[in-house]
């Protein structure tokens, strides 16, 4: 099977969405398919300059049609963004190299990772065009749900979405609440990613597992965007024990926003927190199972809301796959697939205290959070490796041929 993938995101290094890509990439090539993955518009947000315009990443080709980085002028990139040229320019190059590659070789489907509702219009018709199925995957709620935390998407944008979604012919979600939310849009043949984690980031055998000389750190690894992660919650409950383990540090790792950065800092401050609390910064994607492995205990606190809802953290997948005790709050479908005190541990969202209790409980009982670690461990990887998954996604996707759709 050949599968073609339209992404927007940083490939083949980025945040959370570009793991997940890869991993499901990987997954399917180790099945057997062959992967391209097709990125319309220069989006590298990183200083990836060891990877060129088109190449090959563990056995995923990629071609970042229309180069990979943004044009060096503002002036230039304004006038491109406010013509609509570049978005032209995207579709044009990204169709006609797809279209060349299937005239080589068919593709069997044609994914689309992104919830833009012109890109769905675009690649579903285009995918019509060349008579294959095309599969729309996501992973959160479209904006402003997803930005601005609202509960719903306005009219006009049901509407479009509706009359778009007609030419979809299936759906990958990362949660059942998502896929019913699409679903409620457009009904389509369905299957549910959850969790899922290309384990061979995190063979322990090429990792230095051995707690560096810095000591014992608690660790964040996302974003810090705090409308997704309200790592303030974490550092408000790090403050209530930091008292109690004066050998415990904290360490966040993220590109958060300037102001967020002022934010986080004017807190640790107002804490005093300044020799305890450190953000560190863009953690380089080579060296994150590194860091988490590294870790004392890994921590993240998602907030109880219509997003959160929807979503699923990929960093939980990667947490479990180092065997390090994991501390995360219960929303969404987290209790779904992971279980409190079973695989890792859970606290109630928004509630500092609760939280501070359950890490003071980990820190205490180290040795039963390890075996607890063990067990989230052996989860993920007997159930939601990139190659299991894979096979899973392969078969949804020969169901869709075998369907006539």
């Amino acid at each position: 099977m050949r599968i073609a993938v339209i992404s927007i995101y940083s490939f083949p290094v980025g945040f959370a969405t570009t793991n997940r890509i890869l991993a499901y990439s990987k997954g399917m090539v180790g099945n057997g398919a062959e992967v391209a993955i097709f990125n319309p518009f220069p989006t590298d947000a990183f200083n990836s300059t060891q990877y060129g315009n088109e190449g090959v990443f563990e056995g995923v080709s990629y071609n970042f049609t229309s180069g990979r980085h943004l044009c060096r002028y503002r002036l230039f990139r304004g006038i491109a963004r406010l013509s609509g040229l570049r978005r032209i320019t995207g579709y044009f190059t990204s169709c006609y190299k797809i279209y060349k590659e299937h005239k080589k070789k068919r593709f069997n489907c044609l994914i689309i990772s992104t919830d833009e509702i012109r890109s769905l219009w675009v690649y579903s018709n285009f995918a019509r065009i060349l008579n294959i199925p095309s599969v729309f995957i996501f992973d959160e709620f479209p904006t402003p749900i997803r930005h601005k935390l609202k509960n719903r998407i306005p009219d006009w944008k049901e509407y479009l979405y509706k009359r778009v979604l007609k030419k979809i012919n299936g759906y990958i979600s990362i949660s059942d609440e998502l896929k019913t939310f699409y679903c409620h849009l457009a009904d389509k043949p369905s299957y549910i990613l959850s969790v899922i984690v290309d384990i061979s980031r995190f063979d322990a055998s090429k990792i230095n597992t051995q707690m560096p000389d810095e000591g014992k750190y608690l660790c964040y690894m996302g974003n810090m965007e705090l409308s997704k992660d309200d790592v303030d919650n974490i550092i408000r409950s790090f403050a209530l024990i930091s008292h109690k383990y004066g050998d415990l540090k904290f360490y966040l790792y993220g590109v958060p926003t300037p102001n967020t950065v002022k934010y986080l800092e004017d807190l640790i401050i107002s804490l005093k927190l300044e020799q305890k609390v450190f953000l560190k910064g863009k953690a380089i994607s080579t060296a994150v199972p590194q860091i988490l492995y590294n870790s004392y205990i890994l921590v993240s606190s998602q907030p109880d809301t219509k997003r959160a809802s929807g979503g699923f953290p990929t960093k939980l997948g990667e947490y479990l796959a180092t065997g390090i005790p994991a501390l995360l709050t219960d929303v969404g479908e987290n209790a779904k697939y992971v279980k409190d005190n079973e695989h890792a541990f859970f606290s109630k969202p928004g509630d500092p205290e609760a939280y501070a209790e359950k890490l003071s409980y980990i820190i205490d009982n180290y040795d039963h959070a390890l075996r607890i670690a063990e067990n989230g461990q052996h989860l993920l990887f007997d159930n939601f490796s990139h190659i299991a998954k894979g096979k899973e996604m392969l078969n949804y996707i020969s169901t869709l041929q075998k369907s006539g759709c």
